[in-house]
């Protein structure tokens, strides 16, 4: 088949990511990849362009060459796309899973996905200031991000009502397996992106650190892992909840449990948050850690693809005319 050649104006939904297994794992996703554009001078982005279902998609990442602020990457990115309506920030990011009160709603799990949602004041999306924080309070809440238009939330809100259904989830976990497929197809595609079977996914509590190095949990006492009931199901399950961001990575529980507990936090992310307040988007994370000192990264790979696969099921149920009547993005 020979690619489709078009503008940037033809390109209206902008995905956003930063990590190399996000990018590959939404770009698996694409049901037609196009021709690569110029971007505008100045503009170091990486972009992959295709379709999804009727609707053309930028897949967009800043370059890895300097520490590009996201803001600034999608401000680039609108400048040179300048038809785009919304975003979706797919990647991973830290589970904040409720230990007082582990009910399916709540109990967030390696591999699972987190939907940014509109929560009382909170746009789904609040930045904290990671370096006011103290152990014994929450640290600051710095901006938070602009709800996202209501085009957009009714596509969030049917999909949610659909998933609570036995086969309402279909498309999203065949988005799974499709980009398993076409990832292991790639000659000797170094990230193996299943479930991690030699790193179980275990919760310890909240002040057991790890032991060792690095690699896994082998020194560390299964006596302090934290007994979940088992799923019926072995598939990812989909959050909604407010979404932490800051300037760094967190590996301490205590900020963790202070973060849910004072607003409700379900998913800790360091890519975006602050510098994207008037960007009207959805943030949509794979859980790939607790962020305990136990963290690694072999989960990466496995809730990137879980979160594009929702990201693709949220595209499904938005045409180009629904779309379209969104209004132009701001940069930030």
């Amino acid at each position: 088949m020979v690619a489709r050649h078009l503008a940037h104006h033809n390109y209206t939904v902008a995905w956003v990511c930063v990590l190399a297994c996000e990018v590959d794992a939404a770009r698996a996703l694409l049901d037609e990849e196009d021709d690569p554009l110029e971007p505008l001078f100045g503009d170091n982005n990486v972009y992959v362009l295709g379709r999804m279902w009727k609707l053309n998609v930028v897949i967009a990442s800043p370059s890895i060459r300097g520490d590009t602020p996201m803001g600034q990457a999608v401000a680039h990115l609108i400048r040179t796309f300048h038809n785009i309506r919304f975003g979706l920030l797919v990647g991973v990011g830290g589970g904040a899973p409720d230990l007082a009160h582990l009910d399916p709603s709540n109990d967030i799990r390696l591999g699972d996905v987190v939907v940014s949602y509109p929560t009382g004041k909170h746009g789904g999306v609040i930045n904290y200031n990671a370096p006011s924080w103290k152990d014994e309070n929450s640290p600051e809440i710095e901006s938070r991000l602009t709800a996202p238009p209501n085009a957009l939330m009714s596509g969030v809100e049917r999909l949610q009502c659909d998933h609570r259904f036995s086969k309402g989830k279909e498309k999203m976990l065949s988005n799974v397996e499709v980009a398993f497929t076409r990832l292991t197809e790639v000659h000797h595609y170094p990230i193996h992106y299943s479930v991690p079977g030699h790193d179980p996914d275990q919760l310890f509590n909240a002040v057991y650190n790890h032991v060792g190095g690095k690699s896994d949990c082998g020194r560390c006492d299964p006596g302090e892992i934290i007994k979940r009931a088992q799923r019926t199901k072995d598939e990812p399950q989909v959050h909604y909840g407010l979404i932490a961001s800051a300037d760094r990575d967190v590996n301490s529980t205590k900020l963790r449990d202070l973060l849910r507990n004072s607003w409700g936090v379900a998913c800790l992310e360091m890519e975006a948050g602050g510098s994207l307040i008037d960007f009207p988007c959805v943030f949509i994370r794979g859980i790939s850690d607790y962020c305990d000192t136990h963290r690694s990264d072999e989960w990466q790979p496995y809730a990137a693809a879980s979160a594009s696969a929702y990201a693709k099921d949220l595209l499904r149920l938005m045409g180009p005319e629904q779309v379209g009547g969104i209004r132009l993005a701001q940069g930030p």
